[in-house]
């Protein structure tokens, strides 16, 4: 009998210590934090091959791999933050006069390139005035904004621009990389693109090439980085021809990250250990425009019944496998301007089919509408890429299925843009891509630019004119918000097309990559927009593989 006593009290005390111990452990785990240590090489796999590094001869929407080492390599005056919000970045701060007109700048002090060098005003006059002239091979609707400003030394360090009216969008544009004069200057811009600066460029960014061929480039911490001294030593993108070839090399451990699009057929399989996924918006969207000028569509009727019979949630599950976000109207998930309250057409056959009854289009024997013997059909053009032509014929599905014939047509992307431009066109499913960080879309839906623009449904009314245009004369952030809010209930009610949804970015990394963005659970939704695709590095300095655990200050014994 003793003996068992002796026994169960033994048993029991290594039960208490067990206990304890584990309960200590939870409680010194869930009371620290780790403490990102400097040190560590990281490798991120991207499909395809740089073509030019120079952001003054390239284009980041045809070159997606230049655009990444653009983004660690360079800086510009000012950066996107974490709010959306114009930062600062080469410039410490700003300032905007009375009139909304005119912009002054005042760099850093202290800023060096890569090689050493001082960067000055010298630097931004000469990048600034470049972009300006006709060497400039980059995004047009950015140049077309710049050659509209007057740029001019204002100090030592400072840096003043003049535009011609106020224009609240501006700093969105001051994040344009800025580059070295004394290595460009003296060269013809047609010799540039043999340069070795093209090659090997010299940046102010938190990383420095030192070294690239066709198989990788590997970049260094800048110890002379403005900001915070990046924790990562070196960062190396590997270069592949194929995502299937990228995510075999992740799974492998040949590298440490890479990212795809939420459509592609990798954002729906399962990683393995050691791995995580983090989901971005990119500021893109995707929309069905309705051309307005003429034919069936100019009818308010008409479109109102093609909203309200189309079920966008069925289309996304159906056609892209849930890998999108729903989006209801031209302004953006992740935009400030974004308006949560506003409610597109619900999903409703029946009623649409009952609006197109009293529009006077009877149903055929054929299933097909007619109205003074002519049928409701209407043809839509798209690209040929699988995930368009799956939403087309999804949308031909849904819209048959009301008495509306869809005849999906497939053109290369060359002539679906020629014809965009040229309103040559009943139905297009499209997509505008590098929004932005800031909500302006006037250049999309202000009828000003119906004729010439990308304002391809030719949307023309007063109320959203207005509202566009007083919404880019005021830099006021909660009477932008609200002239965009009350943009999006006009737009909703005109129905001029149909939004269908933003993409999502997916970056897989190794678990032990620290500073992104917490990975969330699979059913919540993404909420962190990023700026492109190369919008992922936008924290690059913060990220980190080694650490060191520390109790939090406020762990507190129980008296």
């Amino acid at each position: 009998m003793a003996r068992r006593i002796r026994w169960q009290i033994l048993i029991a005390s290594i039960s208490s210590l067990l206990v304890l111990a584990l309960m200590g452990y939870l409680a010194v785990t869930r009371a620290s934090v780790a403490r990102p240590l400097a040190g560590g090489d990281y490798i991120e796999g991207v499909v395809g091959i740089p073509q030019q590094l120079n952001p003054l001869i390239a284009d980041p929407a045809t070159d997606p791999v230049a655009a990444d080492l653009q983004a660690l390599i360079f800086a510009g005056l000012t950066r996107t933050g974490p709010d959306g919000l114009p930062a600062p970045a080469l410039a410490e701060s700003w300032t905007i006069d009375e009139t909304g007109t005119v912009y002054t700048f005042t760099l850093r002090s202290g800023l060096t390139w890569h090689d050493g060098a001082p960067v000055s005003v010298d630097d931004v006059l000469f990048t600034l005035r470049t972009v300006q002239g006709p060497a400039f091979a980059g995004d047009q609707n950015v140049a077309a904004v710049w050659r509209t400003v007057l740029i001019d030394r204002a100090g030592e360090r400072s840096v003043r621009c003049r535009l011609e009216a106020p224009f609240a969008p501006f700093l969105r544009l001051t994040g344009f990389p800025i580059l070295p004069s004394h290595l460009l200057r003296d060269i013809p811009p047609e010799q540039w693109a043999s340069l070795p600066f093209s090659r090997i460029p010299v940046g102010a960014g938190p990383y420095q090439l030192v070294e690239i061929d066709a198989t990788h480039a590997l970049l260094r911490a800048n110890a002379r980085y403005f900001g915070p001294r990046p924790f990562l030593d070196t960062i190396e993108l590997r270069f592949f021809e194929t995502e299937q070839a990228a995510f075999a090399a992740l799974t492998r451990g040949d590298i440490q990250g890479m990212a795809f699009s939420g459509a592609s057929s990798l954002a729906s399989m399962n990683l393995p250990r050691g791995l995580a996924r983090h989901v971005a918006l990119l500021d893109n969207l995707t929309v069905l425009t309705f051309n307005l000028r003429s034919g069936p569509l100019t009818d308010l009727g008409l479109r109102r019944a093609l909203a309200g019979g189309l079920d966008k949630d069925a289309l996304i599950a159906q056609a892209l496998n849930n890998q999108v976000v729903r989006l209801d109207t031209p302004v953006l998930h992740g935009w400030w301007a974004e308006a949560p309250d506003v409610v597109w057409y619900p999903a409703d056959p029946e009623r649409a089919a009952a609006t197109l009854d009293s529009l006077g289009y009877a149903l055929g024997s054929d299933g097909i509408r007619a109205r003074d013997g002519q049928p409701l059909a209407l043809s839509l053009i798209t690209d040929g890429s699988p995930a368009r032509v799956a939403v087309a014929e999804e949308i031909a599905r849904q819209f048959g299925a009301i008495g509306v014939r869809i005849d999906v047509e497939q053109v290369e992307p060359a002539e679906l843009q020629r014809r965009l431009e040229g309103h040559d066109f009943t139905l297009a499913l499209h997509g505008w891509q590098r929004l932005g960080a800031d909500p302006d879309i006037y250049e999309l839906w202000h009828s000003s630019q119906a004729a010439r623009g990308r304002n391809y449904a030719g949307l023309e009314d007063a109320t959203i004119d207005d509202l566009l245009a007083g919404a880019r004369r005021t830099s006021d952030i909660a009477d932008r918000a609200a002239a965009y809010a009350e943009f999006q209930e006009r737009w909703v009610e005109l129905a001029p097309s149909i939004v269908l949804y933003q993409p999502l970015l997916v970056h897989v990394a190794v678990a032990d990559l620290g500073g992104l963005a917490t990975p969330a659970p699979d059913e919540a939704p993404a909420t962190q927009l990023i700026i492109g695709r190369e919008g992922r590095f936008a924290g690059v300095n913060r990220w980190y593989l080694r650490s060191a655990r520390e109790i939090r200050g406020d762990l507190r014994q129980n008296p």
